[in-house]
């Protein structure tokens, strides 16, 4: 049944894109495919007319009219095929984006194997466009069909041939699923490959390259992994390709074989001298026949499993787009936010590796207008608790609740347009200056006042004043004219997307100034303070802080300690240095750090 749905994709791929068009292709197919047989039969029967003294102009103008027709159509094909292409290709691409933009969790991001699943179906996005051409499986087919009809009218007998002609289809399909699984397998060297290049060829990346010597490593590395992913598909090739050679040297001796029982036919009046013509001339077909059987029983199995993780992905969207929510998160946060007895482990995805909870039990309430700082060691959880509260994850037990209501009753979408945040993994959005910013906000993106003022606030204003053309100026080295800014710069630039929005009822900052001077971090922590309070009275707004600073952390209205997956301590500043725990050590730690 799961292969009848993605052969239905597949098939229904280019139908849905351009209907009338494909339906165009798939006649001019037929018909190409097709008539140059019919043109050998009007050959053979002016050929047998001429032995019998009959009139040969029937059998020349049937040759004649197949061979224009299916001239014409073979000229039409190819520019229609390339028309549908293009509609195909953007009708892919939009789905793909589609089905990935639709997904809510990051789970495809964080998990290695289903990371390798959506590298390969990126990388088949070509294939995938290419869908068209499967179409000419049908001309093979017809192929088939008029080859078989011209043997039969011969001797029935004669039809064993093209069972002959395609057995190295057989080894062909055999070969293609091997080549596919070895594909799957090696996947992961695929992607080193990649990475590897990217970092070669990456302008922000060159410095540390040159300046630790990483250019002839990295090459080494892409060599080794080419190598890895190539040695398994060379042997599977060099395998099946002797065995499909070994095929077609049993089909020249059955050939032969028939020609001769043919010939030997006219001696006793079983055969005449149409039915040899016709064998001759139509052997040439026969093992086009076969070889374009072959060829597309290659291309259907590769196809097949292109559209079959196509339709992983669909499948994959469409159980994750969590259609349970639907309500509207509320104006203003009255009682806050509360982790009821929440415990999460990160989904295993495809791979086989033992799940480790990452959250055990965890019971917080954060304040409606509350600012919150989470601290701990790196893994000890922060992170993951941002991320289940801007629903990116939902718990594997326990619930996140808002006002009393499940997180989970809420639109997702809806949700995060009600957040505002800024990250250590910040984008760099390789856009003109105003689009970058304002796509924190895309109801509002190309209000220039509003993208002017979260510069502003986001403390970005230096930034834009020292480009060229300010916030009309094209980001990104690699762009003709583009600038290229500085790790500070661009983490400056989103620092202000996270100002442009308006009336958040939850602001997430999760190291957001790891890449700015102590300095520029306390000035902007002031700066988010201020806009904590302004929300904290208008929208009940909690202030969600993640850093390893406690200069820093010390103005949060509560202080979380997270330790491997738990909550130890939970207070404010004065309360937690009072109580002499985890959280006072380490803050005069760093404190002696500091004043040496």
């Amino acid at each position: 049944m799961n292969a009848l749905r993605i052969v239905g994709l597949w098939l229904s791929t280019a139908w849905r894109a351009a209907p009338w068009m494909t339906a165009g292709m798939c006649t001019c197919v037929v018909l190409s495919s097709t008539l140059p047989a019919v043109s050998l039969l009007g050959i053979s029967h002016a050929i047998l007319a001429y032995s019998t003294r009959h009139s040969i102009l029937p059998g020349i103008a049937l040759a004649a009219a197949a061979l224009l027709l299916g001239a014409v159509a073979d000229e039409v094909t190819w520019p229609l095929g390339d028309t549908v292409e293009d509609l195909v290709s953007r009708h892919v691409h939009d789905d793909l984006l589609r089905l990935t933009a639709e997904i809510p969790s990051i789970a495809h991001h964080e998990d290695p194997a289903l990371a390798d699943r959506i590298a390969m179906i990126e990388a088949d996005v070509n294939a995938l466009v290419g869908g068209p051409r499967l179409l000419e499986t049908l001309g093979s087919v017809a192929s088939t069909v008029t080859v078989v009809g011209l043997l039969a009218s011969v001797r029935p007998e004669l039809c064993v041939l093209l069972l002959v002609a395609l057995l190295p289809a057989a080894v062909e399909v055999r070969g293609a699923n091997k080549h596919n699984e070895v594909l799957l397998d090696n996947e992961r060297y695929r992607r080193l490959t990649q990475q590897s290049v990217d970092v070669l060829t990456d302008p922000r990346q060159g410095l540390e390259v040159r300046c630790f010597g990483l250019g002839g490593p990295l090459l080494a590395v892409c060599r080794a992994a080419m190598r890895q992913r190539s040695r398994p598909q060379i042997a599977v090739t060099r395998h099946f390709a002797g065995y499909a050679a070994a095929c077609w040297v049993v089909f020249g001796a059955a050939y032969a074989l028939a020609v001769w029982w043919v010939v030997d036919g006219l001696q006793s009046g079983s055969s005449s001298v149409g039915d040899v013509s016709l064998l001759l001339l139509i052997g040439a077909q026969v093992i086009s026949a076969g070889k374009a059987v072959t060829a597309n029983a290659r291309m259907v199995v590769d196809q097949m499993q292109v559209f079959s993780r196509y339709h992983w992905l669909r499948e994959y969207s469409a159980q994750r787009r969590w259609r349970d929510g639907t309500r509207t998160p509320p104006a203003v946060l009255r009682d806050g936010i509360h982790l009821r007895d929440v415990s999460f482990t990160y989904p295993v995805g495809l791979s086989d590796t033992s799940r480790r909870p990452a959250l055990h039990s965890i019971d917080l309430h954060l304040p409606a207008g509350a600012t919150v700082a989470f601290v701990g060691a790196n893994g000890a959880g922060k992170s993951t608790l941002v991320k289940l509260l801007a629903r990116l994850y939902d718990p594997t037990e326990g619930n996140v609740l808002v006002d009393g209501v499940p997180l989970t009753e809420f639109d997702p979408t809806r949700w995060r347009a009600r957040i505002s945040a800024g990250f250590q993994d910040y984008a760099t959005f390789e856009f003109l200056a105003v689009d970058s910013i304002g796509v924190g906000n895309l109801a509002h993106r190309t209000d220039r006042a509003r993208v002017a003022s979260a510069a502003v606030d986001g403390q970005a204003q230096p930034v834009v004043a020292s480009l060229p053309a300010g916030l009309d100026t094209q980001l990104g080295a690699t762009f003709e004219g583009g600038v290229g800014l500085s790790g500070g710069q661009w983490q400056r630039l989103a620092l202000a997307r996270a100002f442009m929005r308006d009336r958040p009822l939850l602001m997430l900052l999760d190291e957001p100034t790891a890449a700015l001077d102590p300095a520029a971090e306390q000035s902007l922590y002031e700066q988010y303070a201020a806009t904590a309070r302004d929300l904290a009275a208008t929208t009940g707004a909690v202030t969600v802080l993640v850093s390893h600073r406690f200069s820093t952390v010390r103005m949060a209205d509560l202080i979380v300690v997270v330790e491997n997956g738990r909550i130890t301590e939970v207070g404010s500043h004065d309360e937690l240095m009072h109580a002499g725990g985890h959280y006072a050590r380490l803050f005069d730690l760093q404190a002696r750090a500091y004043r040496h």
